[in-house]
């Protein structure tokens, strides 16, 4: 399942951050995984609420209200993260966000679609609970699963096995 969530933003984000002259190269894959972590983290904390109903209203507009806190909080990290300008990091995420939740619920995504028309939002809610994702990576939690993304995605930058602000530090030195 995150593998598919990734493979799909990775493509959702071609356009948008790799093909993007105002996102330096060194930062395409921490913007992508940034992107990730925005999503998860929220339906996340929805889904421990309670509130999956949310989630799903926010699969069906990108002018929800948790579809736009997703591509404020989303913005506000790439540009304290990795310097990303205001306008651009809002640009971005108004164009990368709805794509990935319209293709999350089967939506016309076009090239980031996945095969056989969406996901499954249960799915997605378990692997955030630590389903399918906990034992796929070793983790039940979400900070352990963006730990690991991020090690996989090179942003383990001082080894320690995790991504975390010592690791932002060091991209920057």
């Amino acid at each position: 399942m995150l593998e598919q969530l990734t493979q799909l933003i990775q493509q959702s984000g071609l356009q948008s951050v790799i093909n993007n002259p105002q996102v330096p190269n060194q930062y395409n894959d921490g913007v992508i995984a940034e992107a990730q972590n925005s999503i998860l983290s929220k339906f996340g904390q929805l889904n421990a609420n309670g509130e999956t109903q949310q989630v799903n209203e926010a699969l069906q507009s990108a002018d929800h209200p948790v579809t736009q806190n997703i591509q404020q909080n989303f913005a506000g990290n790439i540009m304290e993260k990795f310097g990303i300008n205001s306008a651009t990091a809002a640009s971005i995420a108004a164009t990368l966000i709805p794509a990935v939740l319209s293709a999350l619920r089967g939506g016309q995504a076009g090239a980031g679609q996945a095969a056989g028309g969406g996901f499954n939002i249960q799915d997605i809610l378990s692997s955030i609970a630590g389903g399918n994702l906990g034992g796929a990576l070793g983790g039940g939690n979400l900070q352990n699963t963006i730990s690991n993304i991020g090690g996989k995605l090179g942003l383990d930058k001082d080894g320690d096995g995790d991504v975390d602000l010592n690791d932002l530090k060091k991209m920057f030195r």
